[in-house]
């Protein structure tokens, strides 16, 4: 049974019990804020790139379309032909296409959402569900043959500032859990749109961990080939 990655609180003296910790062989990464410099990854760099990028927290009121239009919106200035995708359906548009997954609280829709992606996104807002839920669909990815998937997956942990002791234990638990954590401060009810030092570290991160996958299917590949 998957580990909650907040427990209620039986008093004072037990915030040991309150995050519980995963420890992982994949190195931890930072979660500074990334000087705003331009994204090199693309057709300007003879890089176009495929795929899914999924934009998944199976609870709801976790900030999945607003991550996702601004990952679009910064993806698209390197990725021309990247498209937004509201996630329906068995089969997923072709190119490089960002989905909008729907929110599942059943559980019973996640292999389907999972198993069409080739990177996570999951946004993880300071509420308790929302990272619990983060946490159960990541062990069942270990579990079910797929830790590539988990271990690979960008966490947008957002702050809204409703409870900062939560975010800050958020942003502990999954940096040692996934490739990378990007810190995101919004105002609650907040829609934001074309605010550069939003988008781009996350759009940075999440095409890194694609060309990355693309090099260990290459190595791979090749490998195969010549043994």
């Amino acid at each position: 049974m998957s580990k909650p990655v907040v427990q209620a609180s039986h008093g004072k003296g037990n915030s040991s019990r309150e995050e519980q910790r995963v420890r992982t062989s994949r190195p931890k990464s930072s979660d500074e804020p990334v000087p705003v410099t331009p994204v090199v990854t693309g057709p300007a760099a003879g890089n176009a790139l495929s795929g899914l990028i999924a934009v998944i927290n199976l609870q709801t009121r976790s900030y999945k379309s607003v991550v996702s239009r601004l990952l679009f919106g910064a993806i698209e200035r390197s990725q021309p032909g990247v498209r937004l995708w509201n996630g329906a359906g068995d089969t997923r548009p072709g190119g490089l296409v960002i989905g909008d997954m729907p929110s599942d609280l059943s559980g019973a829709d996640w292999q389907r959402q999972t198993a069409l992606a080739d990177q996570l996104v999951i946004p993880v807002p300071d509420d308790v569900l929302a990272a619990n839920a983060a946490q159960w669909l990541l062990d069942r990815l270990a579990a079910g043959g797929r830790p590539d998937l988990a271990e690979a997956a960008v966490v947008v942990a957002i702050q809204t500032g409703r409870d900062r002791k939560l975010a800050r234990r958020i942003v502990r638990h999954f940096r040692a859990r996934t490739a990378k954590v990007i810190r995101v401060r919004l105002r609650q009810d907040t829609v934001p749109t074309g605010n550069d030092s939003l988008c781009r570290p996350l759009a940075r991160a999440v095409l890194r961990e694609m060309e990355q996958t693309d090099r260990d299917l290459a190595v791979r590949d090749y490998k195969m080939a010549v043994s």
